[in-house]
């Protein structure tokens, strides 16, 4: 591979400059990298993975739970294809998947770091696979600022306060370090000692952000139930004044495609906490998993028409799209994929333009309970309020639809996972038959 010395003086006289905000950083990052050669480009998506693994390998050995040995094995191959091992020797394809799999999520995990030292190693191999590689590089360069301030990537523009934060220009400063070192590289450094070098030293290292242990405990379900009907209420009005799909069809599966996710991303918000994480983190990490399993269940591949599918393939490929996802065949977490809604509507034997117009109608689905008077009716009465105050404790049943189990004077009792947040969050059956909803884990309850 090609490590020619593809100098920029202007850029290697910025160590001491000092960027107002992002876009004038991300722009240096562009500026800085596009003449590069591919190799250079996969050095620094490289380099930045190596700078964070040991977040990685801090919360996996904390939580007892990953593979930084994957993360490893990918870095290295990344090394030595700079070192001129053939692409073809590695199944690439094999260790993303690899690396897929042993990268946490944030509902499961306090663990951005880690997360983001994952993106960067997976930025890194789509450097040694893309046949341009210049937004993969920009991408985990990024990533390094997001690991130090988690909302960064998502304000627009991104609030003073966020940037003036003097771990951002710490980070940006190690950043700047990397990239002038790879900038003024020789042809002769095909094993990219010199970055090599650079990365032994501790400084270089990212920085773990402390966590603040006196934060805020949480918001109930409750809350998020209420706050989330809200919402989407208003989101609903709001579409009734947009562009018809029916009567717009060039743009139809394009304005599907937005209702979709329009809908998922704002369950997405509320699981995820951006709106306040929620207490019952048991429930919530239950919830993905079944949500995933139930996606993982639906193996049909659609059979999209040719603009549908060139607009999903694009709205896919999108990193910043916001999604838990990498691909509509990814299992998704926060509720139905669009994958899953559109062959589920196939099943019924809809026609094309039906399954769109009911992906549509699960964007603006509005359960029977908003339209009650009493919105507490099914959570208030007194024989399960009375149930909910009984010491009770309750065994796992493997059953991510009805996941606890216990025996009341010889009555079944369980307790059913609904489709939270379009759905009070839990509901109590006795001997099969529901005998209420409820919000809230009750504090006399133990479970499993």
């Amino acid at each position: 591979m090609d490590g020619a010395n593809l100098r920029n003086p202007e850029a290697l006289c910025v160590a001491k400059q000092k960027f107002n905000n992002l876009d004038a950083y991300e722009s240096f990052i562009k500026t800085s990298i596009k003449p590069w050669s591919p190799a250079q480009r996969i050095a620094l998506a490289a380099g930045m993975a190596e700078r964070w693994l040991h977040a990685y390998e801090t919360f996996s050995n904390s939580e007892n739970w990953g593979d930084p040995a994957v993360l490893r094995r990918s870095l290295a191959a990344g090394w030595n294809r700079l070192g001129g091992q053939a692409s073809s020797a590695v199944n690439w394809h094999s260790l993303s998947q690899q690396v897929q799999n042993i990268t946490p999520h944030m509902d499961d995990f306090d663990a951005i770091e880690a997360l983001c030292a994952c993106a960067m190693v997976q930025y890194a191999i789509d450097c040694c696979t893309e046949k341009d590689n210049n937004t993969p590089a920009l991408m985990a360069v990024l990533s390094g600022l997001e690991a130090v301030q988690p909302d960064l990537l998502d304000g627009d523009p991104v609030p003073a306060r966020m940037w003036n934060n003097s771990a951002i220009h710490r980070e940006i400063d190690k950043q700047v370090r990397l990239i002038e070192t790879i900038q003024s590289m020789g042809s002769a450094d095909m094993g990219y000692q010199a970055v090599q070098a650079l990365l032994a030293d501790p400084q270089m290292a990212g920085e773990i952000q402390p966590r603040d242990e006196s934060g805020p405990v949480g918001r109930t379900n409750q809350e998020i139930y209420e706050q989330y009907r809200q919402i989407i209420q208003m989101d609903i009005k709001g579409a009734a004044k947009g562009l018809d799909p029916r009567k717009n069809p060039q743009m139809a599966a394009m304005l599907y495609l937005a209702a979709w996710m329009g809908r998922y991303s704002r369950r997405k918000q509320m699981l995820s906490g951006e709106y306040g994480p929620l207490m019952d983190r048991t429930a919530v990490q239950r919830l993905l998993a079944k949500n995933r399993a139930k996606d993982q269940a639906v193996t049909a591949t659609p059979v999209w028409d040719a603009n549908a599918q060139w607009t999903i393939d694009v709205f896919y490929q999108n990193t910043m799209n916001g999604l838990d996802a990498r691909s509509p065949e990814s299992p998704h977490g926060y509720g139905p994929s669009l994958r899953r809604l559109w062959v589920e509507a196939k099943q019924r034997n809809l026609n094309d333009a039906e399954a769109w117009e009911a992906i549509e109608a699960w964007a603006r689905y509005q359960p029977e309970a908003w339209g009650r008077k009493s919105k507490v009716a099914a959570t208030n009465s007194a024989a399960l309020q009375a149930a909910l105050a009984l010491p009770l404790s309750w065994s796992a049943t493997g059953n991510p639809d009805v996941p606890w189990k216990t025996e009341v004077d010889g009555n079944s009792w369980q307790v059913r996972l609904n489709d939270f947040p379009d759905e009070v969050m839990y509901s109590l059956t006795v001997n099969g038959e529901v005998a209420g909803d409820f919000h809230d884990w009750p504090k006399m309850w133990e479970r499993e």
